[in-house]
């Protein structure tokens, strides 16, 4: 089985071809800068067998993935969106380990690509 491509860099092109290196750099900031608080929630959502928390975290989440092109972490948020619909507690706990994985390969990408791609500083003041 080969592993999922974390981030799929034709998203970041697109996203350049677009609205600039600006755009491009600003989505891959704001991810960085707001997803943690999407996964704080999920956790909490499904720690506390809250299916609207779960499901308001994981839809925002899967929203933010697809426009960086973190293509399996979406998938994943649309999986976690769905059981939380439907109250599946059991298969939330059981989704959320993998969520963990693919969460953090993203975010580390994300950092190696912001560090070695030439994306616009931004003044988020």
């Amino acid at each position: 089985m080969t592993e999922p491509c974390v981030i799929d860099v034709r998203a970041l092109e697109r996203l350049e071809e677009w609205g600039g290196d600006k755009r491009a750099s600003q989505m891959v900031r704001l991810f960085l800068k707001n997803s943690g608080m999407r996964m704080d929630q999920i956790r909490a959502g499904v720690a506390n067998s809250d299916s609207g928390q779960t499901e308001r975290g994981a839809h925002s989440l899967k929203s933010s993935a697809a426009y960086i092109g973190a293509e399996h972490l979406r998938t994943l948020a649309t999986d976690v969106e769905g059981a939380a619909l439907d109250g599946q507690h059991e298969r939330l706990r059981a989704l959320l380990p993998q969520m963990e994985v693919a969460y953090a390969a993203v975010i580390g990408e994300l950092e190696s690509i912001e560090k070695t791609r030439p994306l616009e500083v931004i003044d988020e003041s």
